[in-house]
């Protein structure tokens, strides 16, 4: 059912509110997985502080990845950009031989 609002503020107000709780949802589903993640990588004594930027350089993704499936992987030793995305692209290309599809949670 639609709602019809009285005026711009009351509008506002609702998307305010709305905005809030979306970032709030982004911000326990990050905390989850973080944990989660954390859970796995304790295994081979690394930890993870925040799910974006200790992921992003592809090692402890890669490490991740060795966890769950038993399976030791290359890797790029450098740390410049290039060795990153190299990382990264290995990890996919990991997910993707193993027929791993990505979910779009709401």
């Amino acid at each position: 059912m639609w709602h019809i609002y009285r005026g711009e503020r009351e509008l506002n107000a609702h998307l305010v509110c709305r905005m809030c709780c979306i970032d709030e949802r982004d911000r326990v589903q990050k905390k989850t997985f973080t944990k989660w993640v954390n859970k796995h990588l304790m295994k081979v004594r690394k930890h993870i502080n925040d799910l974006y930027e200790d992921l992003r350089d592809g090692h402890n993704l890669i490490s991740l990845l060795e966890v769950l499936s038993g399976v030791k992987l290359p890797r790029e030793k450098g740390r410049m950009r290039f060795h990153r995305l190299q990382n990264v692209q290995i990890a996919l290309d990991f997910l993707k031989q193993r027929q791993v599809r990505s979910l779009q949670v709401p």
